[in-house]
């Protein structure tokens, strides 16, 4: 599944990606060793699936809030406290151990910009979601997690995680795990990434997996996080996310049963009916369409619409019976759209004795090149002036 996407990359640094940390009240004290070095203290993470506080007309409200969103923590590596420096460096964890952490400590590198930073962040959540979501080898997430998002995840170790935003009702890693192919804004280049959905019963929701550090400092004036930022360490983070939205379509088959056929004179004329199909969601028209059935002899058929929005409640009227026939059941028939979904309605007609002649004409115009002029042909052949009958295959050009 592949979906093209534009995005923006947040220059940021311990907390990473395109999504946002709001700290709450934490400690007010430097940070402290275990025994192994480690920073020690238990952290937690609330994880929304948006910004709570977004406006009313950016916000996808309640529409996301039935996608069922969970959240899915991977721990990549522990927080490693520097001694003599109130900050910490990184020590991967043994699934991880071919990434290189930007600016990490260990790894003597040099700082980059800020905005380099945000890039190299982005690249690394890339690499560690596809060891965690690449289905073969089974990475266990961090205790607590499949958490509803919006709930908090407690008692987790300092260090980096992977941040994983899921459907609840999508367990297998191939249901939720996805290919966008992005465009960035500022060099217009595009990339496939790897992204993750949930489902609400008319959109598609996609995340793309993050990079969060705990504990971590809040932001400065600029909104970059980092370590060496004013501050007291917040070990209880509070993170936004900033799902794309993609309009989900099902289909729409019209099985038409005709129990009779007219004949005249033993000769069997085509019949056409003919359906005005009108899809309304939210009071509002969002789909329209006339499509047509032949028949050339008593049967059933159908004809499948694609790409009708999804929870669009459609109407489906017969609006021409054939010149000989009516229906079974009067009316219109109705049905809702479901998402991947092909769900059905049925007109059944009959035969109503009349022999009125009343059948559909395709006209074909077709241009002589040796004459400079445009043929006219019907199919059936018309006794008209004018008319040269049916063309000839060769000659079957539609205008």
């Amino acid at each position: 599944m592949k979906k093209r996407w534009i995005y923006l990359l947040a220059a940021l640094t311990l907390v990473v990606g395109v999504c946002i940390a709001e700290p709450l009240a934490g400690m007010a004290a430097p940070l402290e060793a275990d025994g192994g070095g480690f920073v020690a203290g238990s952290c937690s993470l609330i994880v929304h699936p948006e910004d709570p506080n977004k406006g009313e007309a950016d916000s996808f409200g309640e529409d996301l809030a039935k996608a069922g969103v969970v959240v899915d923590l991977y721990q990549i590596a522990r927080a490693v406290k520097e001694p003599g420096y109130d900050t910490y460096s990184y020590e991967l964890l043994p699934d991880y151990s071919g990434l290189a952490i930007p600016g990490n400590a260990t790894d003597g590198e040099g700082a980059d910009s800020p905005g380099q930073q945000a890039l190299d962040w982005d690249a690394l959540a890339q690499q560690a979601a596809g060891i965690v979501l690449n289905g073969q080898a089974a990475i266990a997430p961090a205790e607590g997690s499949g958490a509803l998002a919006g709930s908090s995840i407690s008692g987790l170790d300092a260090g980096l995680y992977l941040l994983v935003a899921r459907g609840g009702d999508l367990t297998e890693i191939s249901d939720y795990k996805i290919e966008m192919e992005q465009t960035d804004a500022a060099s217009q280049e595009d990339a496939v990434r790897i992204a993750t959905i949930a489902h609400s019963r008319q959109y598609t929701y996609a995340f793309l997996p993050q990079l969060v550090s705990l504990p971590a400092k809040p932001a400065d004036e600029n909104g970059v996080i980092g370590t060496a930022n004013p501050g007291d360490w917040e070990f209880d983070l509070t993170v936004n996310l900033k799902p794309e939205q993609i309009s989900r379509y099902g289909s729409l088959e019209i099985v038409k049963t005709l129990s009779q056929y007219e004949t005249m004179g033993g000769v069997q004329e085509s019949a056409t009916f003919v359906f005005e199909v009108t899809g309304r969601l939210g009071g509002e028209t969002v789909y329209s369409n006339v499509e047509s059935i032949n028949f050339t002899s008593a049967g059933q058929q159908s004809v499948i619409l694609d790409r009708i929005p999804a929870g669009a409640e459609v109407t489906v009227r017969e609006v021409y019976s054939g010149s000989s026939y009516e229906l079974t059941v009067p009316g219109d028939r109705t049905a809702t759209i479901a998402a991947e979904t092909i769900v059905s309605v049925e007109f059944e007609n009959e035969y109503d004795g009349r022999r009125t002649n009343g059948h559909g004409i395709k006209n074909q115009f077709v241009y002589d090149e040796e004459k400079g002029t445009w043929e006219w042909y019907s199919s059936p052949a018309q006794n008209a002036g004018g008319n040269q009958g049916e063309p000839r295959p060769a000659e079957r050009n539609e205008e």
